[in-house]
């Protein structure tokens, strides 16, 4: 069973997500809002861990990821930074597997990152980052 705080931030990714994509999105929108995402977090964690450290959350959160969203590697491309291994990895799912998948990455990185800096600074910055996703919950991750 997972803690209610993966739930909510599944939950808050899953809305984002499907809230920048739009309803009727395929998987390279997705992939595209997954970006924006991405880009989002990384301008608020990068003075706290560097890019350095975002890519290497980003590589290990992928890994982990696709155990349970396996890759197509037909096109992979090994030598892509991390987040754009990450959007190629979402463009080969269908739509509804990619809205999971990214939902299921973001939540590694978030437990990545938890385990380095703490929940409660975690969650901080992941509001800061995606407040359009958090909009409406008060539940569950305090800041």
């Amino acid at each position: 069973m997972r803690p209610p705080e993966d739930t909510l931030l599944q939950t808050v990714v899953v809305t984002m997500i499907t809230r920048r994509a739009g309803s009727a999105a395929d998987a390279a929108a997705v992939a595209a809002a997954a970006r924006r995402a991405y880009d989002d977090l990384a301008a608020a964690l990068v003075p706290l861990i560097s890019q350095a450290g975002i890519d290497a959350l980003v590589a290990r959160a992928l890994h982990l990821a696709a155990r349970e969203y396996p890759p197509d590697h037909a096109g992979e491309d090994q030598a892509a930074e991390a987040f754009g291994r990450v959007s190629g990895w979402l463009e080969r799912q269908d739509r509804t597997a990619a809205i999971d998948a990214a939902a299921a990455m973001f939540g590694r990185f978030a437990a990545l990152l938890a385990g380095l800096i703490g929940e409660p600074l975690t969650t901080r910055y992941l509001r800061k980052a995606w407040p359009d996703g958090f909009a409406g919950t008060s539940e569950g991750m305090e800041a």
